[in-house]
């Protein structure tokens, strides 16, 4: 875990340092994904509140926002995946826990991570609001259900945040740049999407305009993608392209 608060800290700086606001982490930035149920659930136990207390105190001392994924002890065995969103102060503004457990492509994720309960009136859903805008978190596989997206955008997120570990495979590169790409389209939104870099992961951190066009990258390894979000070009894209106003169906929630 000291490795990693390492690299936050130094990333952090890095950024603000470079007049970032808010820097976004991938997912598990705590402890490695790919580790067995009970190692996970013992880190979680062990050092799950000493990683976010350290987060916080990394977001005061940079003055950034942070928003990263860890682990925090579960009702039963298993650790529950978790998405923190921290203010330039230190205050928590958010937490998330992964909603869509990463059950495919010959994974189980749900041997490994306690399932999320759903609550009244999507309240599971977590959005934040930080420099005029409006955020709304997503976690790896949330992004192949545009649902959760678009109930988002409902609740007023105007930027994405998929924070992921989007393990590498056959095509699973195109699928990540084609995805996000897509939420943004969909949506009319901004959207930064963080993934932890190969070998295990696709790496191809980015962030989107609203209209999918890429403005800032990470092609290779680590790194930071800077970009500026302007709340003018977000007004000028959903003016000429109304499609959230155009929609004949909504979302609901599926019975208990």
């Amino acid at each position: 875990m000291d490795n990693n608060i390492s690299a936050v800290k130094r990333m952090a700086a890095q950024a603000a340092a470079r007049g970032a606001s808010l820097i976004l982490f991938p997912e598990a930035t705590m402890y490695d994904f790919s580790a067995s149920a009970e190692q996970i659930a013992t880190a979680a136990d062990q050092y799950g509140e000493a990683f976010e207390a350290r987060i916080s105190e990394i977001a005061a001392e940079q003055g950034i926002a942070i928003v990263i994924g860890t682990y925090r002890s579960g009702a039963a065995r298993l650790a529950r995946n978790m998405l923190i969103a921290v203010g330039p102060r230190g205050d928590l503004l958010g937490q998330y826990q992964k909603l869509h457990l990463y059950d495919a492509f010959d994974y189980k994720e749900s041997l490994k991570n306690e399932s999320a309960p759903l609550a009244p009136d999507f309240g599971e859903l977590t959005t934040f609001e930080l420099g005029g805008f409006r955020f709304g978190l997503l976690n790896c596989y949330d992004l192949r259900f545009p649902e959760i997206a678009r109930l988002l955008v409902d609740q007023g997120a105007e930027i994405l945040l998929v924070a992921s570990a989007w393990v590498a495979g056959p095509s699973k590169a195109f699928h990540w740049e084609t995805l996000i790409k897509a939420r943004a389209i969909e949506n009319t939104c901004f959207v930064a999407a963080s993934c932890q870099p190969a070998p295990l992961s696709v790496g191809l951190s980015m962030v989107l305009d609203p209209t999918g066009i890429p403005i800032g990258a990470v092609p290779d390894g680590d790194g930071l993608a800077l970009a500026t979000l302007d709340a003018d070009r977000l007004a000028a894209v959903r003016d000429v392209l109304p499609c959230l106003e155009h929609r004949r169906y909504r979302i609901v929630q599926p019975a208990p």
